[in-house]
């Protein structure tokens, strides 16, 4: 497990976890700065991802484990969890499994229960995908390119080298594993349909593609949250407005410290 810390031990604590594509790092590079002065930022590659990997069967239960062994090897409590798109998914899962462990749950452009199969096949047309595992795992710089466009609202300018060059590294890494984690996503939805024993704060762009605005609002009715809808802003919406996304968040943790 690979993770970054900025061990500041006498600060709140806050735990960002990624969604697929990328590592830690790169999807929470904006909210790894903004934070680190006040509160102990920890980053984690989820397994299959960055620098993280696990010789065990991927699976949504892995991935919460994961989280798990860090909050047990730096021996933390009051853990303010954040998590993106399928990062939202470990995060509910780890919510409902280890209430006690959380302090506040934050979930950004993941839809939880509120995503049925009618919502794939939706978001698959949406896109021009076979699969989510074709949406979501590609193998050409032309998928790249076509997961780029239905993540962004405002797409960033990258050449067919840099593209191409991503494969393997920010994408793809382990596509076998990936999509054993994509395959297996939908059988864990009794994991995220429950009620969440902690303040809860839903954070969505506005014209996200892959998971819409309705699904957000059914996810608020379902957790009681506060919800904060962020427009000119798509999936990836940490890295497009993390001026705004970082006031919704703080806004929201510090309301709930000691």
């Amino acid at each position: 497990i690979h993770y970054f810390d900025n061990q500041l031990e006498d600060k709140p604590i806050i735990i960002f976890v990624h969604g697929f594509g990328g590592d830690g790092k790169i999807s929470w590079w904006d909210q790894a700065k903004y934070f680190s002065d006040e509160y102990r930022v920890i980053v984690p590659d989820i397994y299959w991802f960055g620098k993280s990997y696990s010789d065990d069967t991927p699976s949504l239960e892995e991935q919460i484990q994961l989280v798990k062994q860090i909050v047990k090897t730096e021996n933390l409590s009051s853990v303010n969890l954040v998590g993106i798109s399928y990062g939202g998914f470990i995060s509910l899962g780890y919510a409902q499994e280890y209430p006690s462990d959380l302090k506040t749950l934050s979930i950004v452009d993941s839809p939880g229960a509120a995503m049925s199969q009618k919502e794939i096949v939706e978001f698959c047309q949406r896109v021009g995908a076979e699969s989510v595992q074709d949406a979501f795992i590609p193998e050409s710089e032309e998928e790249v390119e076509r997961l780029m466009n239905f993540a962004f609202y405002d797409p960033p300018k990258l050449t067919s080298g840099i593209r191409e060059g991503t494969i393997g590294i920010y994408f793809s890494k382990h596509p076998e594993k990936q999509a054993v984690l994509l395959e297996e996503l939908p059988s864990n939805r009794s994991r995220v349909d429950g009620v969440v024993d902690v303040p809860v704060l839903i954070l969505w762009g506005e014209e996200d593609q892959v998971f819409l605005v309705r699904e957000a609002k059914e996810l608020q009715k379902q957790l009681d949250a506060e919800l904060e809808i962020i427009p000119g802003a798509g999936h990836a919406l940490p890295e497009e407005k993390p001026k705004e996304f970082n006031k919704y968040l703080e806004l929201f943790v510090e309301k709930y410290q000691d």
